[in-house]
């Protein structure tokens, strides 16, 4: 297995500290999360099937692991990930 890193699209940080984000009407709730070992902004109430979709990864060849727990792909839709969350993505590589 070979660790996906963190891509584009998700806002890493050093020193973060809780904040809301306003857009006209609209107000974005960030929180931070670790995701394989980098410090990471994104919207509140995220799943992970959403911040798989956000990192451009294919749910189908990936385990995710939410603070040491490995979450079934079938509750990737259904599991909202917390504010601290650690997160690794890990890639299936194949080999002969």
């Amino acid at each position: 297995m070979g660790v996906i890193p963190a891509k584009a699209g998700i806002q890493r940080t050093r020193n973060w500290t809780p904040h809301q984000v306003r857009n006209d009407k609209i107000k974005i709730n960030i929180m931070k999360l670790k995701i394989n070992g980098i410090e990471s902004e994104v919207n509140d109430s995220i799943t992970i099937f959403c911040l798989l979709e956000s990192l451009n990864i294919e749910p189908e060849r990936v385990a995710v692991e939410v603070n040491l727990k490995i979450i079934k792909r079938c509750n990737f839709n259904d599991h909202t990930l917390k504010e601290g969350d650690v997160i690794e993505i890990v890639n299936f590589v194949g080999g002969g």
